[in-house]
């Protein structure tokens, strides 16, 4: 069987992480996991970031820590701009070594809300964004490292939660069995991709992998498929001048064109024509 790993990221080999801010007036980050330790902050406007089985609508000075091997997602519709703080693994592990049997929970839906520890999360959080936007003077590596690790010990020493080994065992190795199906239809979305071809990916028969699917991911299989194709569709109207049939085929609706402009509509408030209008009258 062909390997696949899921949401394999490139850390700034500078800093060993990755810390940016993004800027968009909307878009679509379908369900997925990585090893490492993620952190959004919201600076303007408004993203819903799902984590597992909840979702949590995100305002300005609003954040969300993601563990490791955590399914999540994140969109917005409108505006929006946010820092985005990835820790791999292997640093998490390094400086907290029963990572893998706690969980932190720490989720501010805004930063009207945010008191205590909180407060001082978002103070920090702060600090991230006016050292991303500045000048990096040769101190930036110190200040950055500083900043970081102040972030985790508050975490890990306010918001920390317990879990039972043995079910957080299953769970990985349950989620590291799904990260191959979500990487597959990444490098796949454009084929006829059947529930068949998944579950034979992971050894599993079709009807229990329909469940398993649905189980971890809250959605069919199927509707992952079309979220991943429309996610890719909604890149290439804003990033190429490919016209919106080319684009519907190339991202594997060649024969659905109108369930293309339906599902586009339903997940993005707008059918692809209009989103292509918006994006080109608000372009400098």
């Amino acid at each position: 069987m062909e390997e696949y790993t899921h949401e394999q990221i490139n850390y700034e080999q500078h800093s060993g992480m990755i810390l940016h801010i993004a800027e968009n007036n909307g878009a679509f980050t379908n369900k997925h996991w990585h090893n490492g330790f993620e952190i959004i902050y919201i600076t303007d406007g408004q993203m819903t970031v799902g984590v597992r089985d909840s979702e949590y609508l995100l305002s300005q000075g609003g954040f969300a820590v993601i563990n490791c091997k955590t399914i999540h997602s994140a969109y917005n519709k409108g505006y929006c701009k946010n820092l985005l703080l990835q820790i791999p693994y292997d640093t998490i592990r390094k400086n907290i070594p029963d990572i893998d049997s706690i969980m932190i929970r720490c989720i501010c839906i805004s930063g009207q809300k945010a008191v205590g520890k909180s407060a001082e999360i978002k103070e920090l959080l702060e600090n991230l964004v006016s050292l991303c936007t500045s000048e990096h003077d040769y101190g930036y590596l110190l200040r950055l490292n500083s900043i970081v690790y102040n972030l985790l010990y508050l975490l890990v020493m306010n918001f920390r939660t317990g879990t039972d080994p043995e079910l957080k065992r299953k769970s990985d190795k349950n989620i590291q069995r799904l990260g191959i199906v979500l990487q597959y239809v990444r490098q796949h979305y454009s084929e006829n991709i059947s529930l068949s071809d998944a579950a034979s990916l992971v050894a599993l028969n079709k009807e229990y992998f329909a469940r398993f699917f649905r189980k971890y991911m809250g959605q069919t299989f199927m509707d992952y498929v079309f979220s991943v194709r429309l996610e890719c569709a909604y890149f290439d109207i804003l990033n190429t001048d490919y016209t919106i049939g080319k684009i519907a085929a190339k991202c594997g609706f060649e024969n659905n064109y109108r369930i293309f402009v339906n599902k586009f509509r339903m997940l993005y408030g707008c059918n692809p024509a209009e989103l292509r209008l918006q994006s080109n009258n608000t372009a400098p």
